[in-house]
């Protein structure tokens, strides 16, 4: 017997195959609270401010110089 006890180690197997899916049909919709990409030049967007009464993200694309607004229908909606 040493003064450090051996420590036991944890057998349990995981499988990391299950659970994880990854939902592709969501890829291209912008997420609320975050810029998006420009719809001119694909280049990305800046988030100028929300409009939280009308549920609208002003945006501009500091490439192209182009603004758009996103309203919240069309976003994915996190937390």
């Amino acid at each position: 017997m040493g003064i450090f006890s051996k420590l036991k180690r944890d057998t349990a197997v995981v499988d990391v195959r299950d659970g994880a899916t990854i939902d592709l049909r969501d890829a291209d919709r912008p997420v609320w609270g975050f810029p998006s990409r420009c719809p001119e030049c694909n280049a990305f967007g800046y988030l100028d401010r929300i409009d939280m009464r009308a549920q609208v993200m002003m945006q501009h694309c500091p490439t192209c110089f182009a603004k758009w607004e996103t309203p919240r229908s069309v976003t994915i909606v996190e937390g």
